[in-house]
């Protein structure tokens, strides 16, 4: 039985390694989970690019928009561990299985990490109208008037929304959440002062803080920002489980041979590290991050546990 053992092991290892030896031998697909335009499209067809130029193989990328973005999370988990089918994701990756009654992908048994490219970072902001310049003045409003201050997001379960909810859990203030349907949606009611503070991707606010419109108050990322220099982290004000932004990671399905994934790694880092690329993701409000399989992996797993544990608090109920 051992000698058997032995010998599926070996043969086991040599088609992997012969596998990754081919790798790739057929187009690479990057599969986003939303529509063509956004920070998560734009990172995607940089690193298609550029792994075609590299591998000398056809790389393109799928946008398979739907379902809060479970469409293209179980598209690629059920899609060959071969290398040839990759996942971009987003914050919210790690938040949707909390937000559904019915588990519908896991994002740590079903996914094998490969590397967080980059970080959408994001921004406390309030009206140019109320009367707070700090965090620390804007939960002392908050608490001089529970419950009657409020909080703007995208949408129920997004990013924004949770990342709202994890505000007041820190600071201890009681606040109201407005959903609106998109950041073309909850702008104009910010602007106008008929909500109180939205925590939102830089992109989407940068000129609005430039021309005056919104006070920035603090980041929620991890370092100050270079667009926004002089505007602290939460961490900074002493609120440091205050962390939330728009990671943009990339996974492959779970089996993939960890030779094509040290592959397609190095690879990645490669095309993330050229100048240029920093250049561009510069212009659009996004961080190059990189990282090691395993800590993204890492990442991955302790972003999963902090979302449940804010969900659970916030009583938000799965749909």
């Amino acid at each position: 039985m051992k000698r058997l053992l032995a010998a599926c092991l070996i043969v086991a290892a040599t088609a992997s390694a012969a596998g990754a030896q081919g790798f790739p031998n057929q187009t690479i697909k990057i599969i986003v989970p939303f529509t063509p335009g956004g920070s998560n499209d734009i990172v995607a067809r940089e690193i298609a690019a550029g792994l075609q130029a590299r591998l000398k193989q056809t790389a393109v990328v799928e946008n398979r928009p739907g379902g809060g973005g479970t469409v293209a999370y179980q598209m690629v988990a059920k899609a060959p561990p071969d290398g040839h089918t990759m996942l971009i994701t987003p914050a919210s990756f790690t938040m949707g299985p909390h937000l559904s009654k019915k588990q519908l992908y896991d994002p740590v048994k079903e996914f094998a990490a490969i590397n967080l490219v980059a970080d959408v970072p994001f921004v406390m902001v309030v009206p140019a109208s109320l009367p707070v310049s700090s965090v620390q003045e804007f939960v002392a409003l908050a608490k001089k008037n529970p419950g009657t201050l409020t909080y703007g997001s995208v949408g129920q379960g997004t990013p924004q929304h949770l990342g709202g909810e994890l505000f007041k859990m820190a600071a201890g203030v009681d606040l109201i959440h407005v959903p609106f349907r998109g950041a073309t949606a909850v702008l104009p009611d910010l602007l106008a002062g008929r909500i109180d503070m939205f925590i939102g991707a830089i992109n989407s606010i940068l000129d609005l803080i430039n021309d005056g419109k919104l006070k920035a108050l603090a980041t929620s990322s991890t370092k100050r920002i270079a667009s926004l220099p002089k505007v602290p982290t939460m961490a900074e004000i002493g609120l440091p489980d205050v962390e939330v932004g728009s990671g943009v990671g990339l996974v492959a399905p779970a089996g993939t041979p960890p030779n094509i994934i040290a592959t397609l790694h190095r690879e990645i880092t490669a095309i993330i590290s050229d100048k240029g690329f920093h250049e561009r993701m510069a212009k659009i409000g996004v961080d190059v991050v990189g990282t090691t399989p395993e800590a993204y992996a890492k990442f991955l797993r302790e972003d999963y546990d902090k979302w449940a544990k804010v969900v659970a608090a916030a009583k938000i109920e799965p749909q």
